[in-house]
């Protein structure tokens, strides 16, 4: 089986410039070196926004045809960070994240929970976290410390949002920095290695 969520394609000047939102386009200096919290919450707060009608206003804008802008997400990223302000060690916190975005929704007339799974001590265990929420829509967050993974060398300490799986390939599908990526997930939870990361999830509060 393979499943993807919608993320939004982000087009500026007539170009597809990601596949979700980048930190790269934050306007200040730390925005853009620790801003990876704050643009996995904007891609989370889109692609519900986009994909149910209840969600919409998770990204409150006028006409929903510009819902890929380039202008309309940095607007929707900068409000974002002023919920998740990363400090001078960055954002490398699931329980804060969870709590931030739930705010951030709450503001926004939605109310959601959430769980957190923080270093799974399996990849069964974070496939058995993570792939129930994506087959029921649900976008998911991930955060990578100190993985020492090759192919992650330049993703430690980083927030990437979790779009898709592929099933057969035994892949996750990421937006990572504007970029679609595609990961093995065996490489990703291989309990040979000592690695560090955190999932969040959340879904309407029952």
């Amino acid at each position: 089986m393979r499943k993807e969520l919608h993320c939004p394609q982000i087009i500026k000047d007539g170009k597809t410039i990601g596949y979700g939102g980048n930190q790269e386009w934050f306007p200040g200096d730390f925005q853009r070196l620790a801003g990876c919290g704050s643009v996995t919450g904007s891609n989370i707060a889109a692609i519900y926004a986009l994909s149910r009608e209840d969600f919409k206003d998770l990204y409150p804008i006028k006409d929903s045809q510009k819902a890929a802008d380039y202008e309309q997400y940095l607007n929707l990223m900068q409000t974002m960070y002023r919920y998740m302000k990363p400090g001078f060690m960055g954002y490398p916190l699931i329980g804060r994240f969870a709590k931030d975005f739930k705010r951030y929704a709450k503001d926004h007339g939605i109310t959601l929970s959430s769980e957190q799974l923080f270093l799974p001590k399996s990849r069964e265990q974070a496939l058995d976290f993570i792939l129930p929420a994506l087959k029921e829509d649900h976008p998911v967050a991930f955060l990578i410390l100190r993985h020492p993974a090759h192919e992650l060398r330049e993703d430690n300490w980083h927030w990437v949002t979790i779009t898709g799986f592929d099933e057969e390939e035994e892949k996750l599908i990421w937006s990572n920095c504007g970029e679609c990526e595609e990961i093995d997930w065996n490489m990703l939870f291989d309990t040979d290695k000592k690695y560090y990361v955190g999932i969040v999830k959340f879904k309407e509060e029952e």
